[in-house]
């Protein structure tokens, strides 16, 4: 049964993920993407927060927080390892700028290709990533559904249109399936490591990275809380495939499990609160 319910998680996480991405493409124009990725400052502080301020963070509670080898193992990979694929629906949740996430998810992304495989064996013991191994799996699931999305927008528009909605919808099932799932999945492994400091200290984690990236995220609030949720939100995919692939340790894949259901569930309570404090300011 358990088996069963695991496969239909890893299948609810695909459909999300290249649905979430097709819509992504086929509803925000390519030249609102690009514009954001063009602001020298946004991106030089994104990349900061993200792949320097976060893994020295993780690294300081790490040290500070007397955590299993194991767990401070998983904290350190999440730290490193940005651009989820869930940031866009959590600025839908916070009615921010969809346009932004996607180009702040793609930066992050290509920079967690590009720095884990770098940066993380200096601080991770004994590991070593392969850059293509964490690419793949990133390139055919979000980049390329995110590229066929622009291309039928440009050239099939109504055809488009007419398609959409169903793939807002199939979406949006997609992730409440999986967010069941990975509650339920997880749950005994959640309870498991309640006499640790493991998930308290991602929490803790989570939320540092989202005070600062607030408060570095500039003056726009619709693009603030993307920031900020972008930020503490972590891609644990890219994360998994580091620890399967180079570290030979379970309790590093239930740490990066049970920390991705915890900070999904935090930042989705999160990014409605900013939803409505920016009701409240328009």
């Amino acid at each position: 049964m358990i088996e069963a319910l695991e496969k239909v998680s890893n299948f609810a996480v695909l459909t999300y993920v290249v649905s979430s991405m097709l819509v992504m493409g086929m509803s925000q124009r390519l030249r609102d993407v690009v514009a954001p990725l063009k602001n020298p400052r946004m991106v030089g502080v994104a990349l900061a927060v993200n792949f320097i301020a976060a893994p020295l963070l993780a690294l300081l509670l790490s040290r500070l927080i007397p955590l299993q080898p194991a767990h401070a193992v998983g904290l350190l990979l999440l730290s490193g390892a940005a651009g989820s694929p869930f940031i866009p629906k959590l600025a839908e949740v916070a009615d921010g700028n969809l346009a932004y996430s996607v180009a702040i998810m793609v930066l992050l992304m290509v920079g967690s290709i590009v720095l884990i495989p770098v940066a993380l064996p200096f601080t991770v013991p004994g590991l070593s990533a392969d850059p293509w191994s964490i690419a793949k799996p990133l390139i055919l699931t979000m980049m390329l559904p995110l590229a066929l999305g622009f291309v039928l927008s440009a050239r099939w528009a109504q055809a488009s249109e007419r398609v959409l909605p169903f793939l807002r919808k199939l979406s949006s099932l997609a992730f409440l399936l999986l967010l069941v799932l990975m509650v339920g999945l997880n749950i005994q492994a959640l309870v498991d490591t309640l006499g640790s400091f493991a998930i308290g200290t991602y929490l803790l984690f989570v939320l540092a990275v989202l005070v600062l990236g607030y408060a570095v995220g500039g003056d726009d609030l619709r693009t603030r809380g993307v920031f900020a949720i972008s930020s503490a939100q972590r891609n644990t995919s890219a994360a998994l495939v580091v620890a399967v692939e180079s570290l030979n340790d379970p309790a590093v894949v239930v740490m990066l499990l049970v920390s991705a259901m915890a900070g999904l569930v935090i930042l989705l309570g999160t990014a409605r609160l900013l939803r409505v404090r920016l009701a409240r300011v328009n």
